[in-house]
């Protein structure tokens, strides 16, 4: 399939960012995958992809201004590890540059509860960037997704699973909802391919709905093998994740976690979204 629109997509060689690059490229676009480490194996591997990767760096515009001269569209992440101050200011930049060079349209990918009032930092800068992307009179859409498939890959996370073990700072009967990298990145070809009818629009997305025991026991029959759900003590949480994440998952405990309120219609409009047992499959040994 071919396809004469340009994409830039940034945080290229994460979770997110990789998978639309990945699909993007499946549906006959071109894209630019901004890395500020052009050499690494992800890097590398997105080029042996056939995408364009730059080297750039978010914190200084000038290092890829000149990417937006011929970009059609742009898929943006950022990540809050660096601070969020830094996170509001590459998000602001990247806007105002697409601004000044007539991007058609810019998928911005925020988070649950942007727009809540948490008191979540790194779920309160994206708010930031929504409100400026809004006001900013470009072409847009803002996905939120829930919580990523993806976290379970974390090293510290993986390996107890491996060993029975499925610990997380959640209580057990607390409904979450979750959601693969790759049904985001889906999601936002088929934006880019038709983008009047996401236009301005926000959607957050999920896949699955359940508590974390119930997640315990879709490893344990994905994988074989029993996994236990274990409650990681919220002074744990704060000692092992930060203040950030402590202050995430003791929201998360006492509200609503629950975004998508119809999931099922919800999964009408976006069929085919990845099952929780079919990902593990897809990334844990089975037997």
């Amino acid at each position: 399939m071919q396809n004469s629109k340009t994409i830039l997509v940034t945080g290229a060689t994460g979770n997110q960012g990789s998978a639309a690059v990945k699909t993007l490229l499946d549906n006959g676009f071109s894209v630019k995958a901004i890395t500020r480490d052009p050499s690494s194996a992800a890097a590398q591997n997105l080029k042996n992809l056939n995408a364009t990767v730059v080297q750039a760096d978010l914190n200084n515009n000038s290092s890829y201004r000149d990417q937006l001269k011929d970009v059609d569209g742009i898929f943006c992440v950022l990540t809050f590890v660096n601070g969020t101050e830094k996170e509001i200011n590459q998000g602001i930049s990247l806007v105002n540059l697409a601004k000044e060079y007539g991007v058609k349209h810019f998928i911005y990918s925020s988070v649950i509860g942007a727009d809540l009032g948490t008191g979540i930092p790194h779920w309160e800068s994206k708010s930031r960037i929504e409100d400026h992307l809004k006001a900013s009179g470009l072409p847009y859409t803002i996905i939120r997704p829930v919580s990523f498939y993806e976290n379970f890959l974390l090293p510290q996370v993986k390996s107890r699973i491996l060993k029975g073990k499925l610990a997380s700072p959640v209580k057990k009967e607390v409904m979450q909802q979750f959601i693969s990298a790759r049904d985001v990145g889906k999601t936002s070809a088929e934006i880019f391919m038709n983008p009047g009818r996401y236009l301005n629009r926000t959607i957050t997305m999920a896949a699955e709905e359940m508590d974390m025991k119930a997640v315990a026991s879709v490893f344990s029959e994905a994988m074989g093998k029993e996994i236990n759900y274990q409650n990681l003590p919220m002074f744990i949480t704060r000692l092992i994740m930060g203040k950030r994440l402590h202050t995430m998952f003791k929201w998360l405990n006492e509200h609503d976690a629950v975004f998508v309120k119809d999931l099922q219609a919800f999964k009408k409009e976006y069929p085919n979204l990845t099952a929780l047992k079919d990902w593990i499959k897809l990334n844990f040994k089975t037997t």
